[in-house]
């Protein structure tokens, strides 16, 4: 499969990339600059730039599925993922794809959610400090839920470095507190193709073996 990764210059972004090379994949890097770049022919990288409509559709053009790993830095504009996630469906629909994943945080609640209280705690401390970024990736995630697309919101509470570990997948929790960069990517790479992910939001919790729920 031929996937497009937007926000491929992130640490979250680079461990994607290396998962979907790791499963046969070949790869659109959508990046801001080459540093850090992985060396392989399978990658393609590409300048992007997420609020640009016409840099989202360069990108994904001749692509089998979206994957977005876009997330705030220091300078973001308030509505980044709001806006980049508006331009990719659009973008999407021109060019006839269907299948989208995109990460977000547990901030974005759901019917049914079971946060457990360190969830809260965090995500009422980000909300206190940084408001845009909760309320961009709830908007975000009801642009996507509005969509057509085959889409996944795969949401997760904090995100850590380190190496992939036993995770599941539950409807609303309660989420894992640390979940490793590389854990995001293998969850991502093992539901990119299936179908009962589809027009879901799973939350990463603890396992004690790679398997979903």
């Amino acid at each position: 499969m031929r996937v497009a990764v937007l926000g491929s210059n992130g640490r979250s972004g680079k461990a994607c990339v290396e998962a979907l090379l790791a499963a046969g994949h070949t790869i659109r890097a959508g990046v801001h600059s080459s540093r850090g770049a992985i060396d392989q022919a399978s990658v393609e990288y590409v300048p992007f730039d997420g609020t640009d409509a016409k840099s989202v559709t360069e990108l994904i053009t001749g692509c089998d599925a979206v994957v977005s790993v876009v997330g705030h830095v220091k300078g973001s504009p308030a509505f980044m993922q709001t806006d980049t996630i508006q331009n990719v469906i659009t973008a999407m629909h021109d060019q006839h794809i269907s299948r989208l994943i995109s990460l977000t945080g547990t901030g974005v609640r759901l019917s049914g959610d079971k946060p457990s209280l360190i969830d809260r705690f965090l995500n009422f401390g980000i909300k206190l400090i940084d408001p845009k970024r909760i309320n961009d990736g709830i908007r975000h995630a009801e642009i996507i839920q509005n969509s057509d697309v085959s889409w996944t919101i795969v949401r997760v509470l904090k995100l850590t470095n380190g190496q992939a570990k036993p995770y599941k997948l539950t409807s609303g929790g309660p989420a894992q507190v640390a979940t490793s960069r590389a854990t995001v990517a293998q969850v991502i790479v093992d539901i990119l193709q299936d179908e009962q992910y589809y027009k879901s939001a799973p939350i990463i919790s603890k396992a004690t073996q790679f398997k979903n729920s």
